[in-house]
């Protein structure tokens, strides 16, 4: 009987430990199109637990791991096998935007609704200036999806997070997860840039980024996973992109977060 009750405890905290491994696997298909054509199109995993996440791209060629509570943001190179880490935000202590006011993105509920891989979801949309440039957003967002809570309490500690800096560009985030997100930037800085005044309105280059969600499910994720692996070169934080977003290795396309 001593012994059984011994054992109790030992499978209690043997449960509550893998409970506290247990994070939400999000895998995405996204799409982007670019000026002149050029479609890019790849794979993304996005893994979240508690205020940690890590979003592979490419397969692995490329990943992002974001940790709110260390405050750093880590870039990986798989190919060359090397990694830069950053503050996360990387805009403290910079204005957000040029007279104090915030870039923001305000989402409205259309009334619409989907079904996405069997979870239902809220059609939403919005739109804003961000960096000087317009950007509108379509999305259809699900409170009944696996890991619903993880995933949008993530959200809610990294938008606090960067509130007040040059990255604070959201305003109200839905609540749920984007089972499809439509993310369309009109390079308005860029559009006029040596051109007339005539050329500057039919020159409007924009970046079209869709994401559709393909699965999703709560995993038990190894202890190495917010890690870096086992071999890889630290190499020195490159400089910024208008002061807010880090430059790291040369990439085919930027990594949009």
């Amino acid at each position: 009987m001593k012994k059984l009750t011994a054992v109790v405890p030992a499978v209690a905290i043997l449960m509550l430990t893998a409970l506290a491994s247990a994070g939400v696997v999000v895998d995405e298909q996204q799409t982007i199109d670019q000026p002149g054509g050029n479609k890019v199109t790849r794979p993304r995993t996005v893994m979240i637990e508690g205020n940690r996440q890590k979003s592979i791209i490419d397969n692995g060629v490329r990943s992002v791991i974001t940790d709110l509570a260390n405050g750093t943001m880590t870039m990986v190179d798989g190919r060359r096998k090397t990694y830069v880490v950053f503050p996360f935000p990387s805009g403290q202590g910079m204005p957000a935007a040029q007279g104090g006011a915030s870039p923001t993105i305000s989402f409205k509920k259309t009334g619409g609704q989907d079904k996405i891989i069997g979870y239902a979801c809220d059609e939403y949309s919005g739109a804003g200036i961000v960096g000087g440039n317009s950007v509108s957003v379509s999305g259809c967002f699900s409170d009944s999806a696996p890991g619903v809570k993880d995933y949008s309490n993530f959200q809610r500690e990294m938008a606090e997070k960067v509130k007040g800096t040059s990255m604070a560009n959201m305003g109200q985030i839905p609540a749920g997860v984007p089972l499809r997100l439509t993310v369309t930037t009109m390079l308005n800085s860029l559009s006029g840039a040596g051109a007339s005044a005539d050329q500057s309105g039919k020159l409007t280059p924009q970046f079209v980024t869709t994401t559709t969600v393909s699965t999703i499910s709560m995993k038990d994720l190894p202890a190495d996973t917010f890690q870096v692996p086992p071999g890889f070169q630290r190499q020195q934080q490159l400089p910024m992109f208008g002061g807010g977003a880090p430059m790291a290795s040369p990439a085919p396309h930027k990594v949009p977060e």
